[in-house]
């Protein structure tokens, strides 16, 4: 079904000079996500195709997920969220696993790429101004986790703390940062403090995760 989404790709019998010069479904597809939004089919062989679009009810005001990682403060759209998993201390091991110098999470019976956004900032530059202390909850310490969803992107994104949740206002990016990929615009927390919003689709383009659901498919056969 997401072969519609590929660039170039069309439903014609036959090629003519005016096939393929109609807005392609993956513009659609980009564009959607680029707001905040999916697109998923749902078809049945001789009963019909449901398409259903989601879009934030304001694309000036979106609910948000307020991270930590490197002494900074991040936003993670909370339409992209599927749910968050908290590992504790001692059973990482059990959880997480390396395959191929990557980390990937036993979830359900299933494998999930994990990304570390810290990871991610410290290769953009990013450095931290003092030592991290773990996370802790109920006071035992453990590992935040993620899970993100965006098209047919699925992954676990690993930070080091969660704060509240907050609806922003989303403030767009200059042009000198216009180049940055797994960043979508910035906001202005309660407390005067800037928070970058992530782009969870370029996140993940950044850590070559494009085609995940494909490894996982091979991953678990």
């Amino acid at each position: 079904l997401r072969l519609i989404f590929l660039p170039g790709f069309s439903t014609a019998e036959q090629i003519t000079a005016v096939s393929g010069r109609g807005v392609g479904m993956d513009v659609v597809k980009t564009n959607f996500e680029k707001l905040g939004g999916s697109v998923e089919i749902q078809t049945e062989i001789g009963a019909g195709t449901t398409m259903t679009v989601r879009l934030p009810l304001t694309l000036a005001i979106i609910p948000s997920l307020i991270v930590s990682a490197l002494d900074q403060r991040f936003a993670v759209p909370q339409v992209n969220i599927s749910e968050l998993v908290r590992i504790r201390q001692g059973d990482e091991s059990k959880r997480i696993e390396r395959l191929r110098d990557a980390e990937v999470l036993r979830l359900r019976g299933s494998l999930l790429p994990l990304v570390r956004l810290s990871d991610v900032m410290r290769a953009g530059g990013v450095e931290p101004t003092h030592e991290h202390e773990p996370a802790k909850h109920d006071g035992i310490e453990a590992t935040n986790i993620i899970v993100l969803e965006t098209g047919g992107l699925r992954y676990g994104l690993i930070v080091e703390s969660l704060h509240d949740s907050e609806e922003i206002v989303v403030k767009p990016l200059g042009r000198h940062m216009a180049d940055l990929r797994c960043f979508a615009g910035a906001t202005v927390l309660g407390d005067g403090q800037i928070a970058l919003i992530l782009d969870i689709t370029g996140l993940a383009a950044s850590c070559g995760l494009e085609n995940n659901d494909r490894r996982e498919k091979k991953v678990v056969e």
